[in-house]
């Protein structure tokens, strides 16, 4: 606050005009609350493939299992 006591009684620490920019600390992506939207929204798709991966591997496995155990018991 360099400005004179005069200067600053109308003073508004939250307008644009307060000696830094808002938009200036969003910037940064760790402090970016859109930025780790987006992060924790593709971590989370991440994770759903994955799950979605290994039930179908395991799906695929119990069809492949039944499909043998039939085979061997009408041969």
């Amino acid at each position: 606050m360099d400005k004179d006591f005069n200067e600053n009684m109308n003073y508004n620490p939250y307008s644009v005009n307060a000696g830094y920019d808002m938009n200036e600390i969003y910037r940064d992506p760790m402090f970016n609350p859109m930025a780790q939207y987006e992060q924790a929204y593709m971590y989370y798709k991440y994770l759903c493939m994955q799950m979605d991966y290994k039930i179908k591997c395991k799906e695929y496995e119990n069809l492949c299992q039944a499909q043998t155990s039939c085979q061997k018991g009408t041969a």
